[in-house]
This record gives structure tokens, C-alpha cells and sequence, in this order.
């Protein structure tokens, strides 16, 4: 989905984040819920020592990255791999 001027803010019911030369990146919180699963990958993207950044992501930088990654919990995290 994307918010008011474009860019990247959610999927219909999961959190995304991608990678790109080894950092890694999420959209801010501004449009899509700031959930508990998002927010524990990100401790944990930070924990392994990986480069996080949370800023304004377009559509275009989505298909260039080298990967892609949607979230979300039920009982456990899910991720899915694209």
C-alpha cells in the first residue's frame, strides 16, 4: 500500500522491509502501525549489527532491492521472503 504521496507504507496486513547493499530498510510509522513484530525485527536487525534505516521508500527502490521481506504475528513472527 502506499500512502498519501506514493511511497511504500505497508502491505494490506503485514509490515515490509527490504534490503539493499546489506542495509536494511522499513518505511517510517507514519502510515502503517508501528506493530510489536515490526518493532521486534528491528531490535534484532539492530542487534546482529546490521545497518537499519526508517525513512520514505518508493515503489521503484522495492523492485531494485535485493530483497524484500513482509512481517506480521499470530502466535509467532512470520516472515516471507520475496
Amino acid at each position: 500500500m502506499l500512502d498519501k504521496d506514493g511511497y511504500v507504507s505497508e502491505t494490506n496486513a503485514t509490515n515490509i522491509f527490504l534490503v539493499k547493499k546489506g542495509c536494511v530498510l522499513t518505511p517510517h510509522a507514519d502510515y502503517c502501525l508501528p506493530g510489536i513484530t515490526r518493532a521486534t525485527i528491528m531490535e534484532l536487525v539492530v542487534k546482529e549489527k546490521f545497518e537499519l534505516m526508517e525513512r520514505r521508500i518508493s515503489l521503484s527502490e522495492f523492485h531494485a532491492a535485493d530483497e524484500v521481506s513482509c512481517c506480521f504475528s499470530i502466535e509467532s513472527i512470520y516472515m516471507e521472503y520475496f
